[in-house]
């Protein structure tokens, strides 16, 4: 995780990261929150989430961004050979372990427990859970919404923090 009280200095490569790993919660909320509605579709915006996202970490310990990267990976390779609720789980294993990163940094409330709404949502959606399942995503919709809104309020450079702390 970053020190927003360190501002190291940031390239070009730095800044299109940071947008794009931000962009990756705006889409994830659209993602989540059309689940329900338009499956196929929402499944790939929430790929495209994980993905921007995971491509785009800046997490100083190397065993944790790894983990989140190889959970999109395999999500994406699922995706390809049609294995779609494996594909989604991938995907929101990522988003759900990022939103509790992201809980130590903002606060909000039950964004801690974002990792057991997706497993959630993510089962309720496997087996048809119905008005659950549409329930579900709008708690996680909207607990995306927040973090989404949290970090773009924030300059670019708290989400790199200090470099020389960065695992490679």
């Amino acid at each position: 995780m970053a020190d927003p009280h360190i501002q190291s200095p940031m390239d070009v490569w730095d800044k299109i990261s940071v947008v794009i790993y931000r962009t990756g919660f705006v889409v994830a909320v659209f993602g989540v929150l059309l689940l329900t509605w338009f499956p196929n579709e929402a499944e790939i915006a929430i790929l495209i989430a994980a993905t921007c996202c995971a491509s785009s970490l800046h997490i100083y310990l190397k065993h944790f961004r790894l983990t989140f990267q190889f959970a999109t990976w395999i999500g994406l390779v699922c995706a390809i050979l049609g294995w779609n609720e494996l594909a989604l789980g991938g995907a929101l294993v990522t988003l759900g372990g990022l939103c509790f990163k992201e809980y130590f940094c903002f606060r909000v409330p039950l964004l801690n427990l974002q990792p057991f709404f997706v497993a959630i949502l993510w089962f309720l959606g496997v087996f048809e859970g119905g008005i659950l399942t549409r329930i579900l995503s709008m708690i996680v919709g909207i607990l995306l919404l927040l973090l989404a809104i949290q970090k773009w309020r924030m300059p670019l450079h708290f989400d790199i923090g200090d470099k020389t702390k960065y695992q490679i």
